[in-house]
């Protein structure tokens, strides 16, 4: 029997990363990877429009309980580059937040958004995929060898500066697919995945929650 998982995403490229992946991680290019916000399947380009208020506004909404019970799991994803545009602050008491406490405080809010009877009732499906600064990010190691790989500010055009070497770049807006699928080809095992993964926590972490599938 296929898994399925919902996408609840910042984007469409944001779907073709996390598409890749679980295809790879669980060796099936076959599994059923439903994009529910935005929904790119569907003809009216209204669906379409993403960012991170309408990934909140539908985890508020009447669909997101359609949406749990409609599949095995739903990922929930979110960048923290303006993590303080949805009340994340990034300094606490005079101090800078770690990468872990931006995440864990991007998940509450998520979490709070969702309300806490339905979360604690489909806790086992909900996986956050909360990419520190932006899922970009996850994608440097498949390009740098150095420290580079771990970056974690303005990692889009970072990973365009390799990128224009091979005639193009990625469209750092999150609308525009079709190079986001090239840098993707490269993912190409579970073992890969697992390497690169190593090297953002925010990553890693995502990947953790998958081994528990």
């Amino acid at each position: 029997m296929v898994m399925t998982f919902g996408l609840i995403t910042e984007g469409p490229t944001d779907q073709v990363v996390l598409r890749t992946l679980l295809a790879r991680y669980f060796s099936d290019p076959d599994i059923d990877v439903r994009p529910v916000q935005p929904n790119t399947d569907s003809s009216d380009v209204t669906d379409h429009f993403g960012g991170w208020k309408n990934v909140l506004d539908y985890c508020t909404s009447p669909d997101m309980v359609a949406t749990l019970e409609a599949n095995d799991y739903v990922i929930i994803q979110i960048d923290t580059d303006v993590c303080e545009e949805y009340g994340v602050k990034r300094r606490m008491d005079g101090d800078d937040l770690t990468d872990q406490q931006i995440i864990e405080k991007t998940r509450d809010v998520i979490t709070a958004s969702i309300g806490r009877e339905l979360f604690d009732k489909f806790n086992h499906k909900i996986i956050f995929a909360v990419s520190y600064d932006s899922i970009e990010c996850w994608l440097l190691p498949l390009y740098y060898t150095n420290n580079t790989k771990s970056k974690t500010t303005n990692c889009c055009e970072t990973l365009n500066q390799e990128l224009r070497k091979d005639g193009y770049t990625i469209d750092c807006s999150g609308k525009k697919v079709a190079y986001h699928q090239k840098v993707c080809k490269k993912i190409k095992t579970k073992e890969l995945i697992e390497s690169i993964s190593a090297h953002n926590n925010s990553f890693k972490q995502f990947i953790h929650r998958l081994t528990s599938i």
